[in-house]
């Protein structure tokens, strides 16, 4: 028998029973923890995995860091990834410097899209700029082509898109759509999922097709027949093209990348989450077999989620411990603007400076700004550009 401290024995069949219960929690929390972190990597452990690969990766050249700021951006605005957010920085900024932005010539419509299945068309689906003006920005929803963007913007444009994690994409692309429309009367998720495309209408736009990779433009014949050569041969075509794509998950992080490519100002980039569900994503929200059949069913979002974030920790590895202090010092002024804004934004709010920043002040009107909508905006550029 063995005996504890506080003289009661145990039987060896009582402690065979309870190293058993010992060893069969911990390899629950073992499996727990590897689960989640295959749903959703954390940031120290899978920047340390690929730090080594990343020192001769496809991204050898160092993101700017001097210079003037770059005021032609053309922004891939993907629908039901936190998109919204990062939109609302480029507005204001172009709103404040009285740049000209590419708006959708659509009245039967959301006046805010330009197209959701094409891409842009001059003199069909947007707006010529006013008389003696061209386009600086572009960042309403159409669909990704190089040539077409590059007809209508200058040739210093830089290119910035966005991404989400897939299965969470979908899910709130399901939250926004009613469910009915995507699965039909008394199906349920598993359901479509089991066999996704034969509740795919081809004569009507998918939002649960790949829709991030139909937005930045993929070949239409993978989606119908996956070639992984040929997605690794546009993945990397697209790595040339874009200078930047922001992780939803990583929003914080992406913006200070953002703000080091682009040469903007601190201020500049501070914003207030737009959009968000009430509802949380948890391990428990989905059944792992249904990420499993969606995995299988959206494999163009997922290589595309994974070639840019994987390029995203390779810029984060570039700029070398500086910049995750810029992180942490931007994280800690966001929420503490964020919450300014929402509770006092009438008194006015002085930030000090930093080795990122000079001095500014955040006042009732760029807390306006920031809390706007994109229909709010949408109407003020409307207004200044062509009336």
């Amino acid at each position: 028998m063995a005996c504890l401290i506080t003289g009661r024995c145990l039987t060896k069949a009582m402690v065979n029973r309870h190293l058993c219960v010992f060893v069969g929690l911990l390899l629950i929390v073992i499996v727990y923890l590897k689960t989640w972190s295959n749903i959703f990597p954390f940031p120290l452990e899978y920047a340390t995995q690929n730090l080594r690969r990343y020192r001769t990766s496809r991204l050898t050249s160092h993101p700017s860091l001097t210079g003037e700021a770059h005021h032609h951006i053309a922004y891939l605005k993907v629908h039901k990834t936190g998109s919204s957010t990062a939109q609302t920085l480029f507005m204001r900024y172009g709103m404040d410097r009285n740049l000209t932005f590419v708006v959708a010539n659509n009245k039967s419509w959301f006046p805010n899209i330009i197209s959701l299945n094409d891409t842009v068309i001059s003199g069909y689906n947007i707006i010529p700029p006013p008389h003696g003006h061209h386009y600086d920005i572009l960042c309403f929803h159409v669909v990704y082509n190089r040539s077409a963007f590059e007809g209508i913007m200058p040739k210093d444009t830089k290119y910035i898109g966005i991404v989400r994690e897939p299965f969470l994409q979908f899910q709130s692309t399901l939250r926004y759509f009613n469910p009915e429309t995507v699965f039909g009367d008394g199906r349920n998720l598993s359901t479509y999922l089991k066999s996704p495309k034969l509740f795919e209408n081809p004569k009507e736009i998918s939002f649960t097709n790949n829709r991030m990779a139909y937005e930045f433009g993929f070949p239409a014949p993978l989606f119908q027949f996956y070639d992984s050569l040929k997605v690794e041969q546009y993945l990397e075509k697209l790595g040339k093209e874009f200078d930047f794509v922001i992780i939803n998950e990583y929003m914080e992080e992406s913006i200070v990348v953002l703000r080091r490519i682009l040469n903007w100002n601190v201020k500049d980039v501070l914003f207030i989450t737009k959009n968000i569900s009430s509802k949380k994503p948890t391990i428990d929200d989905a059944d792992l077999n249904e990420r499993k059949l969606y995995h299988r069913y959206a494999k163009l979002d997922y290589a595309l989620y994974d070639f840019f974030l994987e390029r995203f920790w390779q810029q984060i590895y570039i700029y070398g411990q500086d910049i995750l202090k810029e992180i942490s010092y931007f994280k800690s002024l966001r929420r503490t603007v964020e919450h300014f804004c929402i509770t006092t934004p009438g008194k006015g709010l002085d930030v000090e400076s930093s080795p990122w920043s000079a001095p500014f002040r955040i006042t009732f009107e760029d807390c306006r700004r920031m809390l706007g909508p994109e229909f709010w905006y949408y109407t003020q550029i409307m207004r200044r550009q062509y009336h």
